[in-house]
């Protein structure tokens, strides 16, 4: 198992050069939105969403920005693990979340525990 990338929120897009690249760093990777379809899907939260992808080193940041506080954001660990329909099926089988966007690339897999933390699955 691999640590992919760790998603955080954050109110104010300044932050990133401020804090992230300024203070810890980090480079800009890529920008894009989280579509309000997948957001809804993935976190519960209907609104296109500003989204940078920051490095530093092996470390990877996906950084949201909303300009509200919420109550669960977009946090998330991603992983990378070699087969990732097994865990799929040991987690669905212990009646953990499970939720699968299909899509024409690959499938989005994320797996909530029972407190509500959000795992994004990547096949290595």
């Amino acid at each position: 198992m691999k640590l992919e990338h760790i998603g955080l929120t954050i109110s104010e897009s300044k932050e990133i050069k401020d804090f992230y690249i300024n203070i810890l760093g980090m480079r800009e990777v890529k920008t894009f939105v989280l579509n309000k379809i997948l957001a809804q899907k993935i976190f519960g939260i209907n609104k296109n969403t500003s989204a940078f992808f920051l490095q530093k080193n092996d470390l990877f940041l996906e950084i949201f920005v909303t300009d509200e506080k919420l109550k669960q954001g977009f946090n998330h660990i991603c992983l990378t693990i070699k087969d990732r329909e097994t865990l799929v099926t040991k987690a669905e089988a212990q009646n953990y979340e499970c939720i699968r966007i299909e899509r024409d690339i690959f499938d989005l897999i994320f797996i909530k525990d029972k407190s509500g933390n959000i795992f994004e699955i990547k096949e290595m």
